[in-house]
């Protein structure tokens, strides 16, 4: 048989007095700091290349998609945001997305697509804003989601960056 010994308190801990001044004590502090307010249309959130914003499609040069169908960014999506169907090309070997919707609405901003995508066809961009007036208008067709590749440039250096860690170093022999 185990006695365990418990501690008696005093009159004070008995009335949480400590408890108490300790949480005055730190609204005390937060109400006399230094205010911390971003008026917000007029300034805008700083982004950098970690932002992780809505996902865009990255369009090539030539004014083709980079997305080639294949659905594996519809597949690691854990909301199940992202409906792809694919058609036939002209091109040799490659396939195009016929309707490539995503449902802003469903959307957790996770970057899951991104790291699924094996033809770096689409990436976070930094824009953040997700307002509107209508349900529908948050489902975003394929028009709504191409962006220039010069326009994801910062993005998809950071991306290349973070992927390098996991190549092998070339051997220099």
């Amino acid at each position: 048989m185990v006695i365990v010994k418990r501690k008696t308190l005093s009159f004070s801990e008995r009335l949480y007095l400590p408890e108490i001044v300790r949480g005055l004590s730190i609204t005390f502090r937060k109400m006399f700091a230094k205010r911390v307010t971003r008026q917000y249309p007029e300034e805008r959130l700083e982004t950098t290349e970690v932002t992780r914003g809505q996902p865009r499609l990255v369009v090539n040069e030539d004014d083709s998609i980079a997305c080639v169908s294949c659905g594996l960014c519809e597949a690691a999506c854990p909301a199940y945001a992202i409906t792809i169907d694919g058609q036939e090309t002209d091109r040799f070997i490659e396939r195009e997305p016929e309707r490539f919707d995503i449902d802003m609405l469903r959307c957790i901003l996770c970057g899951f697509c991104e790291e699924a995508c094996p033809k770096d066809a689409i990436y976070m961009s930094d824009e953040l804003e997700l307002a509107d007036y209508s349900r529908a208008a948050l489902i975003y067709d394929i028009e709504k989601l191409k962006r220039p590749k010069s326009a994801l440039e910062q993005r998809i250096g950071y991306v290349n960056k973070i992927n390098q860690r996991w190549q092998t170093p070339s051997s220099t022999s």
